[in-house]
């Protein structure tokens, strides 16, 4: 391995870089669109839902249970007259669910029984039911606080004196901003390593490139390591530009180290940059690299990453096709930088999968890479 070589094919790798101006809006546009569509379009956030109540029985208590859910901040209640009113405003999407206080109510309360109240959600949308569900036993909880303060002696609200006090850690305020953003990283590191690298030996072959440089004196290792060092180079600055979007303009909190969160990025990188280099060969043409490399890198980070869907939730197969994910790994190691902190022991494992992956990524492109016309 001559290094003079290498450095000069960098240096030409280089200019040629920042001739192409593709490269550069890939490298730096892409990130803050993706960015902003990640941190501004994928919410799982529900601070207010629009729900509905019926009351049956109107008395003192079930008006005071009704202005209980109207001074909640998670609520926006609107009162109905019958089931069919309701029902007509659920199915419209006008409401995402309604409570049903029945005509028995106030009788089964002054008898000491244990009265209930329907609640109605629509299950086409479940993670919005169970926040309907949630908000409104939230609401009745808070009365039933309020009056067990006012009425020690009454038989609906005696209970343990025992309370639940909670505490989120890592994430108090339960932004999901700061889980989504920091790991939409691995989803758009993934499309721009990938989509970059995929153009590059693809382009070669079609402007005639290539084969003049397999007429020369330039060993295969030198060709492979030059492409290597500069979109590795230029899919770092990428990530430290990207870094500094999160933190600054979306105002992510970031509690790990920087120096564990580059050892990680750069593993996935190499990983990302081999990948797009394995398409770029066995396709030769940059058409068809960058189609594969959207679909196959892009859509497994989507998907498997554990950025938007659970891993645990999946079925098997899924959750053993999600081991051979390198998105998977980052998710979770720049997600625990942001939120908690340097955890070593997680930093450390998915650092060697990631590195593991990269060198298998370059061993097989250094395998497929011919030597010559005929190979």
């Amino acid at each position: 391995m001559r290094a003079g070589v290498v450095f000069a094919l960098v240096k030409k790798e280089v200019f040629q870089i920042v001739r192409d101006f593709s490269s550069i809006l890939i490298a730096f546009l892409l990130p803050v669109i993706l960015l902003f569509l990640f941190g501004f379009g994928i919410n799982f956030d529900t601070n207010t839902v629009k729900i509905g109540v019926i009351i049956e029985d109107k008395s003192p208590t079930t008006i005071e249970i009704l202005d209980t859910m109207r001074h909640s901040r998670y609520l926006d209640v609107k009162v109905f007259d019958s089931r069919n009113s309701a029902e007509y405003a659920l199915q419209g999407g006008y409401i995402k669910g309604f409570a049903v206080i029945k005509n028995d109510f106030t009788k089964k309360y002054l008898a000491g029984q244990k009265p209930e109240i329907q609640v109605i959600t629509d299950g086409s949308e479940p993670n919005v039911a169970k926040f309907v569900s949630a908000y409104i036993l939230g609401a009745l909880n808070v009365y039933k606080t309020v009056k067990s303060f006012e009425s020690p002696s009454s038989k609906m609200f005696s209970g343990s004196s025992i309370s639940v006090v909670q505490r989120f850690w890592y994430n108090p305020s339960l932004k999901s901003s700061y889980f989504i953003l920091p790991g939409s990283l691995a989803i758009i590191m993934t499309m721009i390593g990938t989509v970059l690298t995929a153009l590059v030996i693809a382009r070669e072959w079609e402007r005639g490139t290539m084969e003049s440089i397999l007429t020369t004196s330039v060993t295969k290792g030198e060709f492979l390591l030059s492409k290597y060092i500069a979109y590795f180079l230029l899919s770092m600055t990428s990530i430290l530009f990207s870094l500094f979007l999160i933190i600054f303009a979306f105002q992510v909190p970031f509690y790990g180290s920087y120096i564990a969160f580059m050892i990680v990025s750069a593993f996935f990188m190499l990983g990302a940059v081999g990948f797009g280099f394995f398409v770029s060969t066995i396709s030769k043409d940059q058409f068809i690299a960058c189609q594969i490399a959207g679909v196959v890198g892009f859509m497994p980070a989507m998907m498997l990453s554990g950025l938007i869907y659970e891993i645990n939730s999946m079925p098997l197969f899924l959750r053993i096709l999600t081991c051979f994910i390198p998105a998977r790994y980052y998710v979770s190691s720049i997600t625990s930088l942001f939120l908690s902190g340097t955890v070593l022991k997680t930093i450390v494992v998915n650092s060697l999968i990631l590195g593991a992956f990269a060198l298998l990524m370059f061993v097989v492109v250094y395998k497929i890479t011919p030597e010559s016309l005929e190979g």
